[in-house]
């Protein structure tokens, strides 16, 4: 399990000290990795995937969490008392995973680049769209911010990976010529380190002890609890010795959704309470990760 781990630790410190001995290059790579890393990953992976019922099970199942996590979340809210403001704060920390990047350097850690194809969808058609829609109308109410839905549309229709998705459902089982399967090869290779370092810029240790009870909550209740509940569900109803299962189940337990702490930042959000849930919730994942792994290995 260590060995598995260690390389995403290593890549997300690298990230960090990356930041702080020279500067955040976060947005940068992350555009990089929106326009070309996904992308390849997507046309290369999806277009040789078989679009069963296994594909809907995961676009699903990433629905019945969130549904189920964002419940969780207003109730502990309710139960700590919490304003509007943080209340909403913490349904988006509790609702809303970090499928994407986070999630791609586990799935690849643990299994392979082709398994991220898996949490590819999850993320895409899952975390994503809801985020796109629900997220954002969610983070208006709390931060008391209107956005336009002709703007979150845009976003949400124009993403890159979304696109890409599209395009290789489209050109489902067709060979490309050598020349662009081997760029796309080169491109997809970018995404695990890309990601990972990303990561790391985006930590933020200075004020970890402000809000540490209601992240404390928060967390639990997104990398333990949840997780526990789905995979009660999946024992009964899924085969765990499927990859495709597994990987939507780590899936489901991963720490805060970085994209979902920027938004909530800028809906007017508890910018404190996001930062240390994102930042604590990766410290987190070094060990939670691994052991929700080292259980689904044992359970079947």
């Amino acid at each position: 399990m260590i060995e598995q781990v260690a390389p995403v630790f290593i890549f997300v410190a690298l990230g960090y000290l990356f930041k702080k001995i020279k500067h955040d290059i976060s947005e940068a790579l992350t555009e990089f990795v929106i326009y070309f890393s996904l992308p390849a990953l997507a046309l290369s992976k999806i277009r040789h995937m078989t679009f069963s019922h296994e594909v809907f099970l995961i676009i699903v199942i990433a629905y019945i969490t969130m549904a189920l996590s964002l419940v969780l979340g207003y109730f502990a809210g309710r139960y700590l008392k919490l304003d509007k403001q943080n209340l909403v704060t913490v349904m988006v920390i509790v609702g809303f995973g970090n499928t994407g990047f986070v999630g791609f350097s586990y799935i690849e850690s643990f299994y392979s680049l082709h398994a991220v194809s898996y949490a590819l969808v999850y993320d895409q058609i899952g975390t994503f769209i809801a985020l796109m829609t629900f997220g954002v109308a969610l983070i208006a109410w709390g931060g008391g911010r209107e956005q336009r839905v002709r703007d979150v549309a845009k976003q949400m229709v124009f993403s890159p990976p979304l696109l890409a998705i599209i395009v290789a459902v489209y050109f489902q089982g067709t060979e490309f010529p050598p020349l662009i399967e081997t760029i796309l090869d080169k491109f997809q290779a970018t995404l695990i380190p890309l990601v990972t370092g990303i990561v790391g810029m985006k930590l933020e240790f200075r004020t970890l002890s402000l809000y540490f009870k209601e992240n404390m909550v928060a967390l639990s209740l997104k990398m333990v609890i949840a997780p526990l509940l789905m995979l009660v569900g999946l024992y009964f109803f899924a085969d765990l010795k499927a990859e495709w299962v597994r990987v939507t189940f780590l899936e489901t337990a991963m720490p805060p959704m970085t994209m979902a702490v920027v938004f909530g930042i800028r809906g007017g959000l508890n910018r404190e309470l996001l930062i240390n849930a994102l930042a604590l919730g990766i410290l987190f994942s070094f060990v939670s990760i691994g052991l929700w792994n080292f259980v689904i290995s044992q359970v079947i």
